[in-house]
């Protein structure tokens, strides 16, 4: 009796450990510039812990990753941030490549400088020999 519980324990637990979870791999390109890879750009997938760095070649790799639809956030300083919609399947590998453009500057408001001459009077030169 011992050896089938055994059995029907092990049978049980093997199927649930052998279902895999998904990876999620890619690239992050430079738009503004000739589609260089961008390095240390952070990712994230929104509501999750699951998180992410570049590396030098603009890859990254988040594994482990539970099945379902989510959405990656991908952001650089100095650049727009870009949110992409993905959905992980049980033990497939989604691979995704984004290009980020650079954030445009506000106008700059116009200025105005405004400079104070500051004149000697004749008393206040009167006091100096020449």
């Amino acid at each position: 009796m011992k050896q089938l519980l055994f059995v029907f324990l092990f049978a049980v637990f093997y199927n649930v450990s052998a279902q895999s979870n998904g990876v999620l791999s890619g690239k992050v390109l430079d738009a503004e510039i000739y589609n260089e890879p961008l390095l240390m750009a952070s990712l994230c997938l929104k509501g999750t812990s699951w998180k992410a760095q570049t590396n030098f070649n603009g890859n990254f790799e988040i594994a482990g990753v539970t099945p379902g639809k989510y959405t990656l956030q991908i952001s650089f300083l100095g650049y727009e941030t870009v949110e992409v919609p993905v959905e992980i399947k049980d033990g497939e590998r989604l691979d995704v490549l984004q290009s980020l453009k650079a954030k445009s500057l506000p106008a700059l408001p116009d200025s105005v400088v405004a400079a104070k001459e500051d004149y000697a009077t004749d008393s206040q030169i009167s006091g100096f020999k020449k």
